[in-house]
């Protein structure tokens, strides 16, 4: 009786094993997404998740309560009805869109791979203070995002964007220059 390893030859001295790159997905050739750029995505969208709420929270509670609904409804006495109240409410739509909007930027850019969107998380982690003008359940988004724009500056993170990079923009082949060029058959061309 003969086993399977006996039946095996082993490998000639001097060839190298077969390595596989697990930083590169082996289907789709792209590379792989570290657990930080996933948590960091989670993070931000989390944290879009929890200021919307806040407004629509905030929204909710300004059919009774104004002046307690946003912390910027209670800066200022206003009447049922008046411009003043419209333009507040405009305002912290406003503010959650640009909220939601820079976070959204950094979230998708930093999922696929763009080293630009650290940057663009630290505006959003800037733009996510506008938090305190809704209410606590939308600040609770004000860390999130933070949290979601600093693992975007981990030495993971920053690795995959650098892969990506490499995989977007690959080295110029290189040119090669000939020394004659002949521009036509005769003599006279060369």
């Amino acid at each position: 009786m003969s086993s399977a390893s006996e039946n095996t030859a082993q490998p000639s001295i001097g060839t190298a094993a077969r390595t596989v790159d697990t930083s590169v997905d082996q289907n789709t050739g792209e590379p792989r997404r570290p657990a930080v750029v996933w948590a960091s995505a989670a993070a931000f969208f989390t944290g879009i998740a929890f200021v919307v709420a806040g407004l629509l929270w905030a929204f909710w509670r300004s059919v009774r309560e104004f002046g307690d609904a946003a912390w910027l409804n209670g800066v200022v006495a206003t009447e049922p009805g008046s411009l003043l109240r419209v333009l507040m409410v405009t305002a912290l739509f406003v503010v959650t869109l640009l909220i939601g909007a820079g976070a959204i930027i950094a979230g998708h850019y930093g999922w696929r791979g763009f080293g630009w969107a650290r940057r663009a998380g630290l505006i959003a982690t800037a733009v996510s203070l506008l938090a305190l003008l809704i209410n606590w359940v939308a600040w609770i988004g004000i860390p999130l995002i933070a949290l979601g724009a600093a693992l975007l500056w981990t030495p993971a993170a920053r690795s995959f964007a650098e892969r990506w990079h490499l995989r977007r923009h690959p080295a110029a082949p290189a040119v090669v220059r000939p020394d004659e060029v002949h521009y036509g058959p005769l003599p006279r061309y060369r």
